[in-house]
């Protein structure tokens, strides 16, 4: 359990490194290869696609967990991805009593490694921090990860480097086994 608070917490610094570099549009991808320097908060502050993950991090208290060292490579899901869930899910995540199932649902989006998009390959898997299956599809410069549901997320924002590893923004949250009734 306290492994994946420490990737929760991973993802959580992982992502706001990543908050200032993100695009809405797949067909702007771009390799940006660049850390915003800012702590997590600061990173995060203002920006309009990751206020719902913001809110989920704090109301959880995972936006205070440590960072261990990578690298790691981070698929961070948008607002939008966090709309698709449906409002009652979104609750219930948020409930303290669902802290667990939700650091679990962040871990699911952490791979051990560096993986700048040059070395993904179409068909490629990447077993995630909790021991699942990730499956990536690469058509061109258009990235896609598959979770062990059967969702596809389109790469919104590539390669964008932090320290300690690397950062795909996407359009979907990633998770084994959320309960479909509350997707849209």
């Amino acid at each position: 359990m306290r492994t994946i608070h420490l990737f929760a917490g991973l993802f959580a610094l992982l992502l706001t490194a990543s908050a200032g570099l993100a695009q809405s549009d797949q067909s702007n991808l771009t390799a940006s290869g660049r850390a915003t320097g800012q702590s997590m908060l600061a990173s995060m502050q203002g920006l309009p696609d990751y206020t719902t993950v913001l809110q989920i991090l704090k109301e959880s208290g995972l936006d205070k967990q440590a960072n261990p060292d990578g690298p790691y490579t981070v698929f961070v899901p948008n607002n939008g991805a966090f709309d698709e869930l449906g409002n009652t899910t979104l609750k219930g995540l948020l409930l303290p009593s669902s802290r667990k199932r939700l650091a679990q649902i962040l871990a699911y989006h952490v791979v051990r490694g560096s993986y700048t998009s040059d070395k993904l390959r179409d068909g490629q898997t990447l077993t995630n921090v909790t021991g699942q299956i990730l499956v990536v599809h690469k058509q061109g410069n258009a990235i896609t990860i598959a979770d062990g549901r059967g969702t596809v997320a389109d790469v919104i924002q590539r390669d964008i480097r932090a320290t300690n590893g690397v950062i795909y923004t996407i359009n979907k949250v990633l998770e084994k086994n959320l309960p479909r009734a509350d997707i849209r």
